[in-house]
C-alpha cells in the first residue's frame, strides 16, 4: 500500500482508491470519514505529538483548554469547520504558517509563552483573539482576515508584526497593549479600524510602501480609523508615514512627538484640519471642543518642531477656531476671537487684512470727501465729483493709515476728525496683521 505524501509527518498509508496519495489526516476530501479522522488524530497525538502540518480538519476542531507541552505545528493546515483554541496554552512555539481557517477561528484567552507564527495564514470568517496573550514575538505578516478581526484587550509583550496583512473586514485593536515594537507597514485595511484606548510602548510604524509592485497608495486609504485616547510611551514611538488620516479620529491621543510624514489630512475651507472637527457626535453627547482644541495645539507644536510651518499655521487656525466655536467660551473672548478671525484669520491669512486695509482706505477717503477735507493753508474743500480730489483723498487716507500724520490737508468738522483718529488706529493694526501673516508665509 502506498505511503501518504506526508508520511514523514503522519507515518500513515494513503487511503485506498482516493487517488490523492494522502492519508485520512491529510486527505482534502471534505466528506472523508470523520470518525476515522478523529480516531487517527487521537492516535497521532499520542505517537507523534503536536505536529499537524498540512492536516485537513473536516469539521469542528476543538483544541479549547488544551496545553500544548511541546512545539505545536499547524503549517498549512486547513480547518473546514470552526476551530476552537480558546484558553489553549502553547508552551512551545506555535506555528500556523500558511494555515487556512474556512470558518471561525477562536483564540479567546489563549496564551502563547513562546513565539506565535500566523504568517500567511488565511482567516475566511471571523478571527477572535480576545484577551489573548503573546509573550514572545507574534507574527501575522502577510496574513489575511476576510471578515472581522478581533484583538480586543490582547496583550503583546514582545514585538508584533502585521506587515502586509490584509484586513477586509473591521479590525478591532481596542485596548490592546503593545509593550514593544509593532509593525503595520504596508498593511491593508478595507473596513473600519479601532485602536481606541490602545497602548503603544515601543517603536510603532504605520506606513505603506510596496516597492515590489510599485503601487503608490496610503495606509488607511478611504477607511474610518478610531485612534482616540491612545497611550504612546515614549511620545516619539509612533510613526505615521504615507498615511491617509482623512477619516481618522485622534482626540485624546498625544501627537506632539509623533512622526507624521506624507500624511493626508482632511481639507476644507482652504485649510488642513482633523476629522474630529467635523465627525458626527452620538445623540446625547456634546461636541468635544476642548479636546479638539488641545489636539490642534499638539499638532501645531509637532509641525513647528519639524519646521513644517504651513500645516502648523493651519492647526493654529483650527486651535483658535475651536475656542471661538466652543459654547463655553465667554462672550467677551468670543467677541475678540471673532474679530481676530474676521479681520486677520488668526494671524495666518494675509489676504484678509490686505482686503480690509484697501476697503478702509477707500471708505475713509470717501468719508473725508463727504464730510470735508481741505488744504491746511486754506483753499477749496475737496469735492466728491472731482477725480483729482479722489486721488488726493486716497493719498491722504493712505498716509493716515501708515501713521505718517499728513499735515497738508485737515478734516473739516468734529466727525471727520474723529474718523481720522479711528483710522490712525485701525491702519497700523491691519498692517500689523498683514505683516504677521506675510512673515508666517515667508517662513514656510
Amino acid at each position: 500500500m502506498p505511503k501518504c505524501q506526508y508520511h514523514e509527518i503522519c507515518g500513515r498509508d494513503a487511503l485506498e482508491g482516493s487517488g490523492e496519495h494522502l492519508c485520512i489526516l491529510h486527505s482534502r476530501n471534505p466528506d472523508k470519514d470523520k470518525t476515522a479522522f478523529y480516531e487517527a488524530l487521537t492516535e497521532h497525538r499520542k505517537e507523534k505529538g503536536d505536529r499537524f502540518d498540512h492536516f485537513v480538519f473536516p469539521e469542528y476542531a476543538n483544541f479549547a483548554n488544551i496545553h500544548f507541552t511541546e512545539e505545536a505545528n499547524f503549517y498549512f493546515a486547513k480547518f473546514i469547520g470552526e476551530a476552537k483554541f480558546e484558553d489553549a496554552e502553547f508552551i512551545g512555539d506555535a506555528y500556523f504558517w500558511g494555515a487556512e481557517f474556512t470558518e471561525g477561528a477562536n483564540f479567546q484567552y489563549a496564551k502563547f509563552p513562546e513565539g506565535a507564527n500566523f504568517r500567511e495564514t488565511t482567516f475566511n470568517k471571523g478571527a477572535d483573539f480576545l484577551e489573548t496573550v503573546f509573550i514572545k514575538k507574534a507574527d501575522f505578516a502577510n496574513a489575511s482576515f476576510t471578515e472581522e478581526a478581533q484583538f480586543r484587550d490582547a496583550n503583546f509583550i514582545e514585538d508584533a508584526d502585521f506587515e502586509n496583512t490584509y484586513f477586509f473586514g473591521d479590525a478591532y485593536f481596542w485596548k490592546v497593549r503593545f509593550n514593544r515594537g509593532v509593525n503595520f507597514s504596508s498593511a491593508h485595511f478595507t473596513g473600519k479600524v479601532y485602536f481606541n484606548l490602545a497602548k503603544f510602548s515601543g517603536r510603532t510604524l504605520f506606513d505603506f510602501s510596496n516597492e515590489i509592485s510599485g503601487v503608490s497608495t496610503q495606509i488607511f486609504s478611504g477607511v474610518e480609523v478610531d485612534f482616540r485616547y491612545v497611550i504612546i510611551e515614549p511620545l516619539d514611538a509612533l510613526t505615521f508615514r504615507d498615511a491617509d488620516l482623512k477619516k481618522c479620529r485622534l482626540v485624546g491621543t498625544d501627537l506632539r512627538k509623533a512622526e507624521l510624514v506624507g500624511v493626508t489630512w482632511p481639507k476644507k475651507g482652504g485649510r488642513f484640519r482633523v476629522y474630529d472637527e467635523d465627525a458626527s457626535v452620538p445623540e446625547g453627547e456634546t461636541h468635544p471642543w476642548h479636546h479638539i482644541e488641545h489636539l490642534y495645539r499638539q499638532l501645531k507644536q509637532n509641525y513647528e518642531d519639524r519646521k513644517d510651518y504651513e500645516r502648523a499655521g493651519d492647526f493654529h487656525y483650527g486651535e483658535k477656531e475651536m475656542r471661538r466655536r466652543n459654547p463655553e467660551t465667554s462672550r467677551g473672548l468670543k467677541f475678540w476671537l471673532t474679530l481676530y478671525w474676521l479681520i486677520g484669520g488668526y494671524g495666518e491669512r494675509w489676504v484678509r487684512p490686505l482686503l480690509w486695509a484697501v476697503f478702509f482706505l477707500v471708505a475713509f477717503a470717501a468719508l473725508y470727501l463727504w464730510l470735508g477735507l481741505q488744504p491746511k493753508n486754506g483753499g477749496q474743500t475737496l469735492a466728491l465729483t472731482n477725480k483729482r480730489d479722489w486721488i488726493e483723498a486716497a493719498l491722504y487716507s493712505f498716509r493716515v493709515m501708515i501713521f505718517l500724520k499728513p499735515d497738508d490737508f485737515v478734516p473739516v468738522g468734529l466727525v471727520a476728525k474723529f474718523l481720522n483718529a479711528i483710522q490712525s488706529i485701525l491702519g497700523p493694526v491691519l498692517l500689523g496683521l498683514l505683516a504677521l501673516a506675510v512673515r508666517q508665509r515667508l517662513k514656510r
